[in-house]
């Protein structure tokens, strides 16, 4: 009856980590960094206001009215995550690296009497889902085999695969020798990356309406992948595990001493959309306009495959295992972007400022299969999930036609109430005229930012009271975005 009343309580208490999704996953796929072309985000993405480059259409399509000739675009970024997590008292660090395109576009300025029409098109990136950290730690009250015994999602295959033991006297977790017993503990190391990236086709059209009046709109088809990968070893590197003699259907049985357990999780989605936006720009004096945008909410697609795979390993040799697979399709609406801009033009240095405020309480999960979940994670959003205000500065020093440097600065609040992983990024960078055509951009972008995310939870068998306990790990981030692109003029 305990072990029965163990599992009963995993069930409602503990979420299914892999298989369903949460807020999170929900915020993943809504947050937008500062991005686009070199140029742009060399100068913090704050220019709303001014044009930059077709990035700068990504927060204001108006600004491509501003465009004093046509051009063409192309940009290769270099991202690299680096994070010291600090887990159980003991810190590891580990990075990775992506490259992709960035940005290719072009915009056309048509010949006009007096005012101008603009017409734009493209890819920019918009997020990046980088992620990388590393675990390495003795845990003496808890094993991820716990969290197998009391989750329905991995009950199965971890029993196949034998981290979950089975006896005349009930069912219990491998590292565990019955749920009665002490737990000596085990050594954990694990791996979690995270990556992919999020971008738009878009085309833009933009005008002078009036003089000094700019108007803008914008159609973009969102696209973009996501990838987790989370390898977790367990090792008995101490033999505190020795073979437990027992009996299996009345006859005596031994089972073997385990050495090590192994989980392997993988997920990957493809996500799709249509988003749109407006935009105004009026230029009051020639050195000075003023910027105003809406992003309306965007529905994203998502598609999604996963899988599980679970291997026990004896001291004396040999291994079960077993694995599941899946997928799951659901979609994620995201929230409006208002956007204010102000910028200075044609003075030895221009200054560029932006805010945005985003409305992160309206996310919502739609078909998610379940319509129970749905709604509790829906709650779970509006609950803990706030309206933030983003802040973009950017500087650029514009005395020679020849080498244009811009500096830049960009701060996200974080979003969530129960969190403080607010996200700053510094930029820099710099544009080279080869000659009166073409020119080369180079940006450079360092974002740092705190965490803490749940490994897993686990049953308090030492509490007695049917509470459950999660392990957690703290992480320090920093992240590099190089990009080089070339712009061509016509």
């Amino acid at each position: 009856m305990r072990y029965a009343l163990l599992v009963i309580l995993g069930l409602f208490m503990i979420p299914d980590l892999a298989q369903s999704q949460n807020r999170f996953d929900a915020l993943r796929f809504s947050t937008q960094y500062p991005a686009g072309d070199a140029f742009t985000l060399s100068s913090g993405g704050s220019s709303s206001a001014s044009f930059t480059g077709y990035g700068s259409a990504l927060l204001n399509p108006a600004t491509l009215g501003m465009a004093k000739s046509s051009s063409f675009n192309i940009g290769l970024g270099l991202r690299d995550i680096s994070e010291d997590a600090t887990y159980l008292g003991t810190t590891s660090s580990y990075d990775d690296s992506q490259t992709a395109f960035t940005n290719v576009g072009f915009v056309y300025a048509f010949p006009t009497v007096q005012g101008s029409l603009v017409f734009g098109g493209g890819y920019n990136q918009i997020a990046d889902f980088n992620r990388a950290y590393r675990l390495n730690a003795f845990n003496d009250r808890s094993s991820i085999t716990d969290l197998f015994f009391d989750n329905d999602f991995y009950f199965d295959t971890a029993f196949n695969a034998f981290a979950i033991e089975e006896d005349d006297f009930g069912v219990f977790p491998i590292f565990r020798d019955g749920l009665d017993t002490n737990f000596f503990g085990v050594d954990q190391t694990a791996t979690v990356t995270e990556s992919g990236q999020l971008g738009e086709f878009t085309a833009s059209i933009a005008t002078e309406f009036v003089e000094g009046l700019y108007v803008g709109a914008m159609l973009g088809i969102p696209v973009g992948s996501y990838s987790y990968k989370r390898d977790f070893l367990e090792r008995d590197t101490q033999g505190f595990y020795g073979p437990i003699d027992t009996f299996i259907d009345g006859e005596p049985f031994t089972i073997p001493a385990p050495d090590n357990v192994i989980l392997q999780e993988r997920i990957d989605a493809d996500i799709t959309g249509f988003s749109a936006r407006i935009g105004a720009i009026y230029r009051f004096i020639p050195q000075l306009s003023l910027g105003i945008s809406y992003s309306l909410p965007t529905q994203y697609n998502i598609e999604e495959s996963y899988s599980v795979f679970i291997q026990t390993s004896y001291e004396q040799g040999g291994s079960e295992s077993d694995e599941l697979r899946g997928e799951t399709s659901y979609k994620v609406k995201t929230p409006s972007r208002l956007n204010f801009g102000i910028a200075t033009h044609d003075l030895p240095v221009n200054i560029t400022a932006s805010v945005e405020r985003v409305g992160n309480s309206s996310i919502q999960f739609r078909d998610f299969g379940d319509l129970g979940l749905e709604v509790a994670e829906n709650d779970a959003i509006r609950e803990d999930f706030k309206d933030v205000y983003n802040l973009r500065f950017g500087a650029t020093l514009n005395i020679s036609d020849v080498v244009q440097p811009s500096v830049g600065y960009a701060y996200l609040p974080a979003v969530s109430r129960s969190s403080n992983n607010d996200t700053q990024f510094v930029s820099g960078g710099v544009r080279i005229g080869v000659n009166q055509n073409l020119s080369l951009d180079f940006g450079l972008q360092y974002a740092f930012f705190d965490d803490e995310q749940t490994v897993y939870e686990f049953f308090d068998y030492q509490a007695a009271d049917g509470s459950f306990q999660a392990e957690s790990v703290r992480t320090s981030a920093d992240r590099f975005h190089a990009v080089i692109g070339v712009n061509f003029r016509f």
